[in-house]
């Protein structure tokens, strides 16, 4: 990492532990807000220094009108809105920092992979696993999870209370491309996952129905009683990349080749086999393509090619320059090669 991405992280992650404290922690806040202007001070000495009070306000405003491209690392969007933390706020604490979240889901998701290697039939437990947490992003506190007894996983473990800002009169609206809830009091509506903006679309209010604004479809409300939320770094590092291995699987299934989820009790993200030659995929949706590649130069490699969403495309030639000898493809540029080992 150079030191320009090295200060660009720090910033980023003293600006965001600022966002994710509450407004009456005022020391807190300015503290660290203090150490933000003076970093933003010494990387751009030709500027005036920015105030706290200015800094504290831009936290409500797009990160691509008030700091350099070279410094936000590919992410835009707001960290703040209605004093809550935004999703992206939480994307940028977990992809600058990766341990943070990446923990609490290897402490749950390792700890259900280990069982599953011991039981007879632990691939297909584990498949469901993996599968109940992408299908799953909201559930009602009366579901039967029964299944999750023999994985030694409690519900708390998994999902937490719906927050209060994400409820409208009593209901929710889920997001039509993950089902978590949508932070309904954004002007452009939407569970703040960039996946779901680039294949679902954003939401807006017309009257009192909550409408695409890609097909004009209304999202119809979902009582909150009873109602939890998986936790946010599950809903990151698992929920929103599972999204992309199925639609990988179906494409590939397209292609007349039976590609398998999780193989080996999570071996893989996919597995596929063409003219007695086995391949690996490993999906990977990260909000700053830049920060994807400081991980993965970082990353031991398991030969398994990594697979980016095609809205991401543009940045595969550097992302492979950035992690050779690492391969990175989009979504569409895996399917077109898949294609090609069929023809050979």
């Amino acid at each position: 990492m150079d030191s320009v991405d090295s200060d660009a992280q720090r910033l980023l992650g003293l600006i965001v532990k600022a966002a994710q404290l509450d407004a009456r922690q005022f020391a807190e806040r300015h503290d660290l807000m203090r150490q933000a202007s003076a970093l933003l001070w010494w990387l751009e000495p030709g500027s005036p220094p920015r105030t706290i009070a200015n800094l504290l306000s831009c936290l409500s405003l797009p990160l691509e009108q008030w700091l350099d491209s070279r410094l936000r690392q590919g992410y835009e969007g707001a960290l703040q809105f209605a004093d809550e933390p935004t999703m992206l706020c939480s994307a940028i604490a977990l992809e600058t920092n990766p341990r943070l979240g990446w923990e609490r889901v290897q402490q749950i998701v390792k700890k259900v992979r280990d069982l599953c290697r011991t039981r007879t039939h632990g691939d297909d437990e584990y498949r469901l696993f993996r599968m109940f947490l992408i299908e799953h992003g909201v559930v009602d506190a009366d579901s039967s999870l029964d299944f999750l007894i023999p994985l030694q996983v409690s519900f708390n473990s998994l999902y937490e209370p719906i927050p209060q800002h994400l409820i409208h009169s009593g209901y929710i609206y889920l997001c039509p491309g993950c089902g978590w809830p949508m932070e309904i009091q954004h002007r452009a509506v939407s569970c703040g996952a960039q996946w779901c903006e680039q294949t679902v679309g954003i939401f807006q209010w017309m009257a009192d129905d909550l409408v695409s604004v890609r097909t004009s479809k209304v999202i119809h409300p979902v009582t909150a009683k009873n109602k939890y939320r998986l936790f946010p770094a599950l809903w990151t590092f698992t929920l929103i990349p599972g999204l992309l291995e199925m639609r990988l699987r179906d494409g590939i299934a397209r292609l007349g080749i039976s590609a398998e989820l999780w193989p080996d009790v999570d071996q893989a993200d996919l597995r596929f086999t063409v003219n007695d030659r086995t391949y690996s995929l490993d999906a990977k949706v990260w909000n700053s393509p830049r920060n994807l590649g400081l991980h993965l130069v970082d990353t031991p490699s398991t030969g398994a090619i990594y697979i980016i969403p095609d809205y991401q495309r543009q940045h595969s030639d550097s992302l492979n320059e950035q992690c050779s000898p690492k391969q990175i493809k989009s979504e569409s540029q895996c399917l077109r090669w898949v294609k090609e080992l069929c023809q050979r």
